[in-house]
């Protein structure tokens, strides 16, 4: 923070010198075209350039005293009788400091070019027109300081209100994906009691079995409930968790494959993403169908991209949910919060398989999860080790 306020200041205070010298510059050019009687030097001459600007340079030196003047009196303000009296009073204390540095200043440069003149002579002989004109150039300078301080204050509002903007609209859309992944879990949560219910009165001791691995499963899904995103590869693990309590139910009549390429393994994905897809496939896609079923998942980099799909090899989803998702809480919910993380940055597609069954693929930006240091280290003395 120090180190920022101080390159402020040095970029402030060369621009204050360098909008002097153009003022100076520009007022000079001026003087030169129009001038018809002689000069003291030779009029165009490098002396009378620089004693020229040396009538300018002193406001330069002054200016940031001036900025902190009306900063500590500003005008637009309740007491403004008050602060116009002292700036009043301020600026013919910085007109006369500016006559005596522009003297001081062009006796230098004239003792220094050989010109012999008395001291006497660079001081402020009265000259009301001198006066006027220091005067109109505190007043100038007064201007220019409160209007950079307004413009100063409106940005930082304006930055200020924008921030908070964004702060209220992170909060909102954190909100809206807790109420989405609310309605997602209690989903496959009934819709695993309601089979597990089923299975007590059919075959007991697989419904106790079922339940124990349904317990470990929302324990581990509990775990990491608070974390909006999760890698790939542990997104994965608990639909296999998920999966295995299908197959205890169907047992030999589900297989289940898996394929996430090693690049794709730590992309980040929205917590919960795959397993109502997964859910969905069961209950719209093999229930009822007479060979074995069939749950394929695959993750894999294209670009900048990461793809996930999901296919079955059942009857299929109906086709009012492969239009627009919302004949269920799974498609539905998942196609809320892709559009709500990723809007317009995000493929989400359910088509039917020419071969039969419903593949579901899902496109959305890249981004890997940081190691954590204690990985970093961890991985580098494997690697020595393997040395």
């Amino acid at each position: 923070m120090a180190e920022r306020t101080q390159h402020g200041n040095r970029n402030f205070i060369i621009g204050v010198w360098l909008t002097w010298t153009a003022i100076a510059v520009v007022s000079y050019a001026r003087h030169y075209f129009e001038a018809t009687h002689p000069f003291v030097w030779a009029n165009g001459s490098w002396p009378e350039l620089l004693e020229w600007m040396a009538c300018f340079y002193p406001w330069a030196v002054l200016t940031p005293f001036i900025f902190r003047l009306e900063e500590r009196f500003p005008l637009a303000s309740n007491a403004w009788k008050r602060s116009l009296g002292i700036v009043v009073l301020s600026s013919l204390v910085f007109c006369y400091l500016a006559m005596a540095m522009g003297g001081l200043l062009n006796l230098g440069i004239d003792r220094s070019l050989g010109k012999l003149a008395p001291p006497s002579s660079y001081l402020w002989d009265g000259n009301r027109v001198v006066l006027y004109f220091e005067e109109f150039f505190f007043w100038c300078t007064f201007c220019a300081a409160c209007a950079i301080r307004r413009f100063a204050q409106f940005h930082r509002q304006a930055t200020q209100l924008a921030l908070e903007k964004s702060q209220l609209e992170a909060s909102l859309r954190r909100a809206e994906l807790e109420n989405l992944r609310m309605r997602l879990n209690p989903h496959f949560l009934f819709n695993t009691l309601q089979n597990i219910s089923v299975l007590t009165q059919q075959n007991p001791k697989l419904a106790c079995q079922m339940l124990a691995r349904l317990g470990d499963l929302l324990r581990a899904a509990l775990r990491r409930n608070n974390s909006p995103e999760t890698t790939v590869s542990a997104e994965m693990t608990l639909v296999q968790d998920y999966l295995a309590v299908e197959k205890m139910r169907f047992g030999d009549q589900l297989t289940i494959l898996v394929d996430a390429t090693p690049e794709s393994e730590q992309a980040l994905i929205p917590s919960f993403l795959l397993q109502p897809l997964v859910e969905n496939a069961i209950i719209h896609g093999l229930r009822g169908i007479s060979q074995v079923g069939s749950i394929a998942m695959r993750s894999v980099i294209e670009g900048n991209r990461l793809v996930l799909t999901i296919a079955d090899n059942g009857v299929g989803v109906p086709a009012e949910l492969r239009d627009d998702g919302s004949g269920g809480i799974g498609l539905s919910s998942t196609r809320e919060r892709l559009d709500k993380i990723f809007p317009e940055d995000h493929r989400f597609v359910i088509r039917k398989l020419d071969e039969g069954g419903t593949e579901v693929l899902i496109s959305i930006p890249y981004r890997r999860r940081e190691r954590s240091a204690e990985e970093k280290i961890a991985s580098e003395e494997a690697a020595t080790v393997d040395r």
